[in-house]
């Protein structure tokens, strides 16, 4: 768990002059998750107003009903309202800072000698400025969504559940650490893979590379049986390692889901239990029985951001090496999005922009 922390931290700090932005997306998105469990808490004080007119304890009246739905609707529109609100103001960050990245990156490669392509490989850098730099434009924002909004879901509605019964908050509190020993496991085999993954990509766009560019000399000699056993290889090196990542996840990733559902479970049993013995009001043992199918949703979807975070990280590592390559290291100092030092000839760079 502190390893997807760590690489949160890390997508955080590169998104650079945009925080203010993420962090405001971080309030929409808890004012979003207490908008979801409104309707539920109102379903629940309707019913129970609904069993004391039944049981001629208090009359149900109709000016309780029509608060009670226009609270609902409120709620509905609320809810919607702060979804497009945290959406209009983070999801976009990814594509704004990965188009800073890629001009800077621009501006450094466009200096540097010709040696320099000689030196290192063609095929990573390639799949650096396009395939990895594409892939946090896509999924930086979207992890963050999924990882940190989803955390902020299942807090409140712990809190909301601890307003009501305290016990029951404890249990739902306990599935969810109790996930994280799991989830930490499909970390490392993820984070074992991640490299793997990486240079089987940088291998495969090399690859690619080298047989579009001698496609005609391959023609025009008739080789293309063997020319193209280069790639064969890359692909099929490819395919192993998305296999193998596969085959690792699903075991971990199975035990992670198992141990949220028996949770729920547990909520419900517990709920019947607390009912059955007078101490929880039987409209309150309904609600959790409902809620708790659906108080961990926000959590099951993280399972499948921690191979997603591994290869971000490892990305971001990729990326900044690329920043701190040069001919040589000899004069002005660049900090790179990861916070690191590198150098180049004669460039330096003032807050995200560079100049010479």
């Amino acid at each position: 768990m502190a390893t997807m922390l760590n690489v949160m931290g890390r997508i955080i700090r590169w998104t650079g002059g945009y925080k203010r932005r993420l962090y405001i997306g971080f309030v929409y998105s808890f004012l979003q998750s207490v908008f979801i469990a409104i309707p539920i808490m109102l379903a629940a004080a309707g019913l129970s107003m609904v069993l004391d007119d039944f049981s001629c304890v208090k009359p149900f009246e109709m000016q309780t009903v029509w608060l009670i739905l226009a609270a609902m609707i409120a709620a509905v529109l609320g809810r919607f309202l702060f979804s497009y609100l945290r959406a209009t103001t983070q999801e976009s960050i990814a594509y704004e800072r990965t188009a800073e990245e890629r001009l800077e990156l621009g501006d450094i490669l466009k200096r540097v000698s010709l040696g320099f392509f000689s030196e290192n490989n063609a095929g990573e850098l390639n799949a650096a400025v396009t395939t990895d730099l594409s892939f946090m434009e896509m999924f930086a924002m979207n992890m963050v969504n999924t990882v940190v909004n989803g955390y902020i879901g299942t807090a409140v509605f712990i809190l909301c559940i601890a307003f009501y019964s305290w016990p029951i908050a404890l249990i739902a509190l306990a599935g969810v650490l109790l996930s994280m020993v799991f989830l930490n496991l499909l970390q490392r085999y993820s984070r074992k893979n991640a490299t793997l993954h990486q240079k089987a990509q940088d291998d495969m766009v090399e690859s690619s590379i080298e047989f579009l560019r001698g496609m005609s000399v391959v023609k025009a000699f008739k080789q293309e049986g063997a020319s193209v056993e280069g790639i064969r290889r890359a692909y099929r090196s490819s395919k192993k390692i998305n296999i193998r990542i596969e085959m690792e996840y699903m075991p971990c990733n199975y035990l992670y889901l198992f141990t949220l559902k028996i949770a729920s479970v547990a909520i419900v049993l517990a709920s019947g239990l607390l009912a059955l013995s007078g101490a929880m009001p039987l409209p309150t043992m309904l609600m959790f029985s409902i809620f708790s199918f659906m108080l961990f949703s926000s959590t099951e979807i993280i399972n499948n951001a921690a191979h997603v975070l591994e290869i971000i990280d490892a990305t971001l590592t990729k990326l900044d090496r690329w920043w701190t390559r040069g001919t040589s290291c000899k004069k002005a100092p660049i900090r790179s999005w990861c916070g690191r030092t590198a150098c180049t000839n004669g460039l330096s760079v003032s807050g995200s922009r560079l100049r010479v």
